[in-house]
């Protein structure tokens, strides 16, 4: 009895580490797991014992526990199906002329069941998601040794495997940093289009109105902008160090004849520099880095008031100031916002 107890404490042991192991493996390590499932349906059963009690199975997608509901109720007597937490059950061999095929099949469709459950847990263990709050800004050191700032109020979700680095900012502002990695391209993925990484620092934002504005500090990136209809083909466009551009919802990339990308940096030090710059955008700003006092407008008709200066991101009441001087602008205090209207 103390052999066979030794046996079992073995295998849970070694069951253990593969679930480990499964979590990021490398292609040789899928191999080898496969092997060793097709060994012994005890390898089978211990494996899936050990992922029921493990918390990174509770949140099993529902095709995913639909197939272990199958492949327990092909393999138990009589059938029995996973409860909402994925759960291993007794293992019997049910009598029958067939039973060594049974058998292997059984093997081969827990393998491949396991396999789908490890793909599975890699996805969502390389997915990490960043995001800063208004008025914040914070610094990632990413898994591949990249470095991203994220400017105020963005979110970004950040995924690497063996061969792509891929992120999104959903929202927001972000300057990276791209540490060189020619087996895996760096990609940024915005509503707009997508900023594939040559070797640079550069910044992206995605903007509220749908557009989003790439700067590049050092090196080169390539924008891509997928067409919606209205511009059938992808456009496409390769900017370097002291280039900006624009990439639109409706395909089109617009190349910026007058780059500002020292001012498009200026976050970094909580500056906004304005150059021409219609009012509404200018109040939008301020907002993004301050939850009071808020500027709200009233009656300004859009890109009628323009101003140029650079201010403290988070001093709105600065700009306040500023409009004062406006014989027809009345700029009033209500609470927690600085109302500004037009007559």
């Amino acid at each position: 009895m103390k052999v066979q107890s030794r046996i079992d404490e073995l295998l849970t042991l070694r069951a253990s580490e593969w679930f480990e192991i499964m979590k990021a493996p490398a292609p040789a390590d899928r191999t080898a797991f496969i092997a060793w499932l097709g060994e012994s349906r005890r390898h089978v059963q211990e494996f899936l014992e050990v992922a029921a009690v493990d918390e990174a199975v509770g949140g099993v997608p529902p095709a995913l526990r639909e197939n272990l509901d199958t492949l327990v109720a092909r393999v138990t007597t009589p059938p029995t199906s996973l409860p909402a937490r994925a759960r291993a059950q007794p293992w019997r061999q049910r009598p029958g002329a067939h039973r060594s095929l049974r058998t292997r099949t059984t093997w081969i469709a827990a393998a491949t069941v396991l396999l789908t459950l490890g793909a599975w847990m890699v996805m969502q263990a390389r997915f990490e998601t960043f995001s800063t709050g208004v008025g914040e800004q914070r610094t990632i050191a990413l898994a591949d040794s990249s470095v991203v700032m994220l400017n105020t109020d963005s979110q970004l979700r950040w995924r690497i495997d063996a061969e792509r680095r891929d992120v999104e900012l959903r929202r927001g502002e972000a300057i990276f940093k791209v540490m060189p990695d020619a087996q895996r391209p760096f990609r940024v993925r915005t509503p707009a289009g997508v900023v594939r990484v040559i070797g640079t620092q550069f910044n992206v934002y995605a903007r509220h109105d749908g557009i989003t504005r790439v700067s590049v500090l050092e090196g080169r990136v390539r924008l891509t902008a997928p067409g919606n209809g209205t511009v059938p083909d992808s456009g496409t466009l390769t900017l370097k160090a002291g280039e900006e551009a624009d990439i639109r919802a409706d395909g089109s990339i617009t190349l910026d004849p007058h780059p500002a990308v020292e001012q498009a940096m200026a976050w970094r030090e909580r500056r906004l520099i304005f150059n021409d710059a219609p009012l509404e955008e200018m109040a939008l700003e301020f907002n993004r880095y301050n939850r009071a006092p808020r500027l709200r407008l009233i009656n300004v008709p859009p890109q009628t008031y323009r101003f140029a200066g650079i201010f403290d991101a988070d001093d709105p009441e600065s700009l306040a100031a500023l409009l004062s001087r406006e014989s027809d602008l009345l700029v009033e205090r209500l609470g927690r916002e600085i109302v500004v209207r037009a007559p």
